[in-house]
């Protein structure tokens, strides 16, 4: 039998394999509104899609936390699909939104081209922008990932204007809370650079599968930030590996907290693939998990450390008392 996935023989006994994830894609994207910013001289005019608690039955008069979320690489490429790769499509469902009091959603989008030369990514440097240094089990680590190369400590063209895109959207939200970020992939470097950038702007984040490298100045920035951190990257991820040596000074902060499955799973149980798309990356999109909720479609929890999900761990950083 052909070998389909690179974790083919560590399935543990009675898995299934599941390629789609089981919650509804595309069901409230229409949900969001477009709106045009004009961006810097790096990115040209950029696209972002926002989400209205209060255009769909939250009372007016609330406060409301604001989801800052952005997508992986190649997403932007389809438009307001990109709402759902950034895991953010089903927090604006009914459910969801009832689980966490009602939240703001906002999803911007990078200007991606689609050409391997100049993809226009969140990754995209700044000119002249300088790594910073690192530990030697790190640069150990990375040495043997030709990717990570690309992934440390440069600086994005896109930091500020995502930043003013966040500023923008909230100063239009009439009961615009604390603002949580998300970020997948790619999107996960955009968010590293938010949190090192403008990290008193947000009160928790959540990375999954972050395609960034912080810097040991860096580090010690977010460690004075005291900003609740969860990390959540799949353990056989075949994009974007787990950087061991990085995970220790990060425990090392208050307020970090890891999920880090040995297989990320669908919502049936069932271990993500997408090998049907012709490249295997099911382990890497982690955001799916997160984009259940961490909740399986049985109603037991991912994980027994957070048995609310991440609606629920958002209450818990985001929401007033």
């Amino acid at each position: 039998m052909e070998k389909k996935h690179p974790w083919m023989d560590e399935l543990p006994p009675g898995s299934h394999v599941t390629e789609k994830p089981t919650y509804p894609t595309g069901k409230y994207l229409d949900l969001f509104e477009e709106r045009l910013y004009p961006g810097s001289e790096y990115t040209g005019q950029m696209r972002y899609y926002v989400f209205d608690p209060t255009l769909h039955g939250a009372p007016a008069d609330g406060e409301y936390p604001v989801l800052f979320a952005l997508h992986g690489m190649g997403a932007a490429l389809h438009g307001r699909l990109a709402i759902n790769w950034a895991a953010a499509e089903m927090f604006a469902s009914p459910e969801y939104q009832k689980r966490m009091g009602g939240a703001y959603i906002v999803c911007p989008l990078a200007n991606e081209t689609g050409d391997p030369k100049n993809p226009m990514g969140w990754p995209t440097p700044l000119p002249g922008e300088p790594q910073g240094s690192y530990p030697q089990a790190l640069l150990d680590a990375a040495a043997e990932r030709p990717l990570f190369k690309k992934l440390m400590g440069r600086e994005s063209i896109y930091t500020e204007p995502l930043f003013e895109i966040l500023q923008e959207a909230r100063a239009s939200f009439a009961c615009a809370g604390k603002t949580v970020l998300f970020g997948t992939s790619a999107g996960g470097y955009a968010a590293w650079r938010q949190l090192i950038a403008h990290g008193d702007a947000y009160c928790a984040a959540v990375l999954m599968a972050a395609a960034y490298v912080p810097t040991n100045e860096e580090m010690e920035k977010l460690r004075s930030l005291h900003i609740p951190l969860w990390l959540c990257h799949g353990r056989r991820d075949e994009l974007v590996p787990l950087l061991e040596p990085l995970v220790p000074g990060l425990l090392e902060m208050e307020g970090v907290e890891t999920y880090f499955p040995d297989f990320v799973r669908h919502g049936d149980h069932g271990i993500s693939t997408n090998a049907g798309g012709g490249f295997e990356m099911g382990q890497h999109c982690i955001n799916d998990a997160v984009h259940q909720n961490l909740i399986f479609d049985d109603g037991t929890p991912y994980d027994p450390a957070w048995p609310d999900g991440v609606t629920g761990w958002i209450r818990k950083h985001a929401v007033k008392a």
